[in-house]
């Protein structure tokens, strides 16, 4: 049985897939397993799943010169070409929100079943997108699972999976089956030796002011005085990083730098390494909490019940806005003294030392 699973998302998206590629690793063989992700994901995808067929999607975020839609139509025809001469028993789709081009690229693979869950773009009532939707996956056969409800005990986005999975497998599938979980490829050569703090995000209203950042450590000290911070960006961030290196020196926490991992795989092996990650990037929460480290999450509320929050032990706390917060000044709900308690809970009350996370042969 060869199996083709199309996750064109983000990073935490991947992320949150882990668990449910992994089962269906587990029942068709991973060397049977052909996985199409991102271009950014190619290396950490290979890196996880290192015995399957992994396909680049170079898809881009925004327009440059053509047509966003035409230009990355046009960027995906070899990817597109290569689906239709690859026969496989089964065609997965492992998001919840298809534009036309991914619902293509779904739909193009030479596969006897084809197995989603619904498109809740569609919930928008847009009547040409759900014609041109809903005729396609018709003609094709297209096996689709309702998109969960609120409330749940994990995010949707796992529960989402967990369907898709049941339903490929024709078998009940329990939410430990298909957790997500992902391996570092090295040992770390420093365990629990330092912190991390991802402040930034690409997502401006999530973001928890630098100075607020400059307090919360402050207010852990003397932990935070004598203690490694590595601020973990990308290059492009390097500017508002510096800034809170400088803050975090003036506070007295002199053991501050700024860290730009060469990439997701590199990222993956210091989150690893850490005592501790601090962080309001969800991406780097779901990269933590996969491994299991202690990991304090400054959460917006945004997109909440969909992509967070979960935990995979008392390990990790989300902290979120007090309910009299406004929303576009959640930040005003978590006071920095809040989150240096929290911090010191988890320290505190984790104080033995954490095991390694296994490495991934």
């Amino acid at each position: 049985m060869r199996v083709f699973i199309l996750k064109p998302d983000g990073i935490g998206d991947f992320v949150l897939a882990t668990g449910a590629i992994r089962l269906l690793a587990r029942e068709f063989g991973e060397e049977n397993v052909i996985l199409c992700v991102k271009s950014l994901l190619v290396p950490l995808a290979k890196s996880q799943f290192p015995h399957a067929i992994v396909i680049d999607l170079p898809v881009a975020a925004q327009r440059k010169v053509l047509n966003l839609f035409l230009r990355n139509f046009l960027a995906c025809l070899p990817t597109w070409w290569r689906l239709r001469t690859t026969p496989v028993d089964i065609a997965i789709c492992l998001r919840s929100m298809r534009n036309y081009l991914e619902t293509l690229l779904f739909l193009s693979s030479r596969a006897r079943r084809h197995v989603a869950n619904e498109n809740i773009l569609l919930r928008g009532k847009r009547r040409v997108r759900m014609l041109v939707e809903n005729s396609s996956h018709r003609i094709f056969g297209s096996e689709l699972t309702p998109y969960p409800d609120p409330g749940g005990d994990v995010p949707m986005e796992i529960e989402a999976h967990r369907r898709v999975i049941e339903q490929t497998l024709q078998r009940p599938v329990a939410l430990a089956e298909i957790l997500p979980v992902i391996t570092p490829t090295k040992q770390p050569v420093e365990s629990s030796s330092y912190w991390i703090c991802a402040p930034i995000t690409n997502l401006g209203s999530k973001l928890y002011p630098l100075p607020k950042w400059r307090d919360a450590f402050q207010a852990l000290q003397p932990e935070s005085a004598n203690k490694r911070i590595l601020l973990v960006g990308s290059e492009d961030q390097r500017t508002p990083l510096s800034e809170l290196q400088s803050l975090l020196c003036e506070a007295g926490c002199g053991g501050a730098e700024v860290c730009f991992p060469g990439d997701l795989v590199d990222f993956v092996n210091l989150i690893a390494g850490a005592e501790m990650l601090f962080t309001v990037d969800t991406a780097a929460a779901h990269f933590a909490i996969a491994l299991d480290r202690r990991t304090l999450i400054l959460f917006s509320g945004l997109h909440r019940g969909m992509f967070g929050p979960w935990h995979r032990s008392a390990r990790q706390s989300w902290l979120e806005p007090l309910p009299s917060a406004k929303k576009r000044k959640w930040h005003a709900g978590i006071e920095p003294a809040r989150v240096a308690a929290e911090a010191r809970r988890l320290l505190v009350g984790l104080a033995t030392e954490l095991p390694p996370p296994p490495v991934r042969p």
